[in-house]
């Protein structure tokens, strides 16, 4: 049995005259559950199917919230996942005005102590808010805790044991809170004052900008954000690790800050969601500041390919042809199809400028991967099993979950040009999502590379007691669950590759 307070900014600690295990006297005296927004609390007794980390059930209600308690069934089944659900369910009940305090009373080992942390923390987070006064009170989009005390059997090991989840976690919020920027106030010179904040902790930032892309012959990411008055541009974040002449982990995000589709122009329902094309250059940026956080001793390199697909006089147009930084030369057949073709570029790049033993790039690529996976599974793309794997056991330590599909092989033409050595998308003959994979395999060329399409992940449909709504900063906690697998375990090229 869990016991649980909710408090307002000056209560002290609820227990202190209370002893350990006395949980019943929390529960006595429960009554009809209060019409409170946003409580994930259900009074003692009520029929339900088990959750995970099992339900919570509140004894008093106050201004502030409830005090009560969660059962948490067989403590040998309350492992770290439930142990993050139940935080996360904590989380939606104390997102509320008045709670400023959260106190959670048990004998939770520490790995269970920080991952309900970590559940607490991701779920009581607010979205941006923008809003110039709020009517309701009990709709305060800003209301969430300042502070949460979770007790633990040992709270030294908890403490070890959060300084390992906690970085992810914090550079995870963070992302979210980039994606839900609107274009207005987000674009490259703010993507690139993003990255430059990380410099503090010893990340060296670079930028490739401009007309300086096509020196460096990054000419497919400058074709995508010429048609805005706001310059793209590639920005490298180098993590030196304990050895930084050693091979490094090459992260790439595409950082599309606002898709109109170009010339392929999108329809205008919806197209507001555009703001969070660029999620998958925030998880990069937040896997790059967590591993920095911990003092990784892993080499990581992250490179943000940014621009802002928009419609001018100067935007490329369908049927140009334009030179990869390999030298391959790509067909644009559909301006929309934009993801691609500055992964392309940001993936040759890292591959000839960094020789890293593995790449993995993160995109909001298709629709077809949305389609396929639905809201819940980011799709998984690999040129090596081995690097499929470990991305897969990254995806189950942080309960960010991949699901792997095909890769078309080196004799599919469904991306065959008559003028160019590629087309960057080809309709009708497959899912997308399978040639845009195909397509950025040839820029990954023999290097082991993954690809995850977050797509349908990035963002949750809805506010439910697991999850609050919008950009989940998702990628951050499964990229910083890989270096930390790499850490432990390096990757050995004579059996990986």
């Amino acid at each position: 049995m869990i016991r649980i307070r909710f408090a307002g900014r000056n209560d002290a600690a609820p227990w202190r005259t209370l002893p350990l295990g006395a949980a019943d006297a929390w529960i006595a005296g429960t009554r009809k559950r209060p019409a409170v927004r946003g409580s994930a609390a259900r009074p003692a007794g009520v029929p339900k199917k088990p959750a995970p980390g099992g339900l919570l059930h509140p004894a008093a209600i106050g201004p502030c919230g409830f005090t009560g308690a969660a059962d948490l069934g067989n403590p040998a089944d309350f492992t770290a996942a439930a142990a993050e659900a139940l935080g996360r369910r904590i989380g939606a009940a104390a997102a509320r005005p008045g709670v400023r305090r959260v106190f959670v009373d048990a004998d939770l080992f520490p790995e269970t102590a920080a991952a309900l942390a970590a559940g607490l923390a991701l779920r009581v987070e607010p979205r941006l808010s923008l809003k110039s006064r709020v009517k309701d009170p009990f709709a305060d989009p800003a209301a969430r805790p300042r502070e949460a005390v979770i007790l633990s059997t040992n709270p030294a090991a908890a403490e070890a044991a959060w300084e390992r989840l906690g970085p992810a976690v914090e550079a995870a919020l963070w992302a979210r809170r980039l994606a839900d920027e609107p274009a207005n106030r987000l674009g490259p010179d703010e993507m690139q004052a993003a990255a430059e904040s990380l410099a503090p902790l010893g990340v060296r930032v670079s930028t490739i900008a401009g007309e300086a892309l096509l020196e460096s012959r990054l000419a497919l990411i400058h074709a995508v954000g010429r048609g805005s008055a706001r310059p793209p541009r590639l920005i490298v974040l180098a993590w030196p690790g304990a050895d930084p002449k050693a091979a490094p982990l090459a992260l790439v995000g595409k950082g599309i800050v606002f898709d109109t589709g170009g010339i392929s122009i999108k329809p205008a329902d919806r197209m507001e969601e555009m703001k969070g094309d660029m999620a998958g250059a925030a998880a990069v940026l937040g896997a790059v500041r967590a591993a920095a956080e911990r003092k990784s001793p892993l080499p990581v390199v992250g490179l943000l390919a940014v621009a802002e697909n928009a419609v001018s006089g100067n935007a490329a147009r369908p049927g140009d042809v334009i030179a990869a930084h390999d030298g391959s030369t790509v067909e644009i057949v559909d301006t929309d199809a934009e993801g691609r073709l500055v992964l392309a570029d940001a993936l040759a790049y890292a591959r000839q400028a960094f020789a890293p033993f593995l790449m993995v790039d993160l995109a909001t690529l298709t629709g077809a991967v949305v389609r396929t996976l639905g809201a819940w599974h980011a799709g998984l793309f690999a040129n090596r099993d081995a690097a499929a794997a470990r991305i897969a056991a990254a995806a189950a330590a942080s309960r960010e979950p991949v699901w792997r599909l095909p890769l078309p092989g080196a004799d599919d033409d469904a991306l065959s040009s008559t003028i160019a050595d590629v087309k960057n998308c080809a309709w009708g003959t497959a899912p997308d999502a399978l040639h845009a994979a195909g397509f950025l395999s040839r820029f990954a060329a023999e290097t082991p590379w993954a690809h995850l399409d977050i797509a349908g992940a990035a963002d949750a449909p809805a506010e439910t007691e697991q999850e609050r709504g919008g950009p989940r900063g998702f990628g951050v906690r499964l990229l910083d669950a890989l270096i930390q697998n790499l850490e432990t375990t390096p990757w050995t090229s004579s059996s990986e590759t």
